[in-house]
């Protein structure tokens, strides 16, 4: 009797029991991987940034080259295979990868505005820093102190310069100084592989 008993509540515990909600797997958000505080003595982020990048620039289109090592956005009213041409008004980003590997690991803002060297240098960095920031929030302060360096150098002299360092395993190349010569200004950030 005690067994039946006994039996009988287990029965009804689990006849009671309720299913909790499930979510679907077609409807289940997915949240990229975006780690914003790594220590200074961390390696560089190792991830695909690229859609990253993709998403930081939702107004631009983005192409590949034939062999699909290159990725380059640019604004929506410019075609996608337009070149650059010196002393014109360019804005580009372009994310490389080596043929025999499938890592993307070179990052390269080029913007020139005729109107503006200043503004010319300030939005190839913002640029950088906009998409660095989600990926590895270190990044943004290199280049603020590369830029700082341009500027103080740009104040001393009458020629543009190029700053470049290697920092959290990361190689940082911000060049301003072709931009009289008709040439963009240019922020690169690509993984040290030294």
């Amino acid at each position: 009797m005690k067994k039946l008993l006994l039996l009988s509540v287990i029965l009804l515990a689990a006849c009671n029991k309720q299913d909790e909600p499930s979510v679907e797997p077609s409807k289940a958000t997915i949240i990229p991987y975006v780690k914003k505080h790594h220590a200074k003595s961390d390696p560089p982020a190792q991830l695909d940034f690229l859609q990253v990048v993709i998403s930081s620039f939702p107004n631009a289109q983005a192409s590949y080259n034939s062999n699909a090592t290159e990725l380059r956005l640019l604004s929506k009213h410019i075609p996608s295979d337009s070149k650059f041409k010196t002393y014109e008004n360019w804005y580009s980003i372009k994310i490389t990868r080596n043929i025999d590997s499938e890592n993307w690991s070179n990052f390269l803002v080029e913007i020139r505005d005729n109107q503006s060297y200043e503004q010319s240098k300030t939005d190839a960095f913002n640029a950088c820093k906009d998409v660095w920031r989600n990926i590895d929030h270190r990044v943004p302060t290199v280049i603020n102190e590369l830029a700082s360096r341009i500027n103080k150098y740009g104040k001393n002299s009458s020629s543009a310069t190029a700053q470049h360092i290697i920092r959290y395993g990361y190689l940082f190349n911000l060049d301003a100084s072709h931009f009289n010569d008709g040439y963009p200004v240019s922020c690169s950030i690509s993984y040290n592989n030294k």
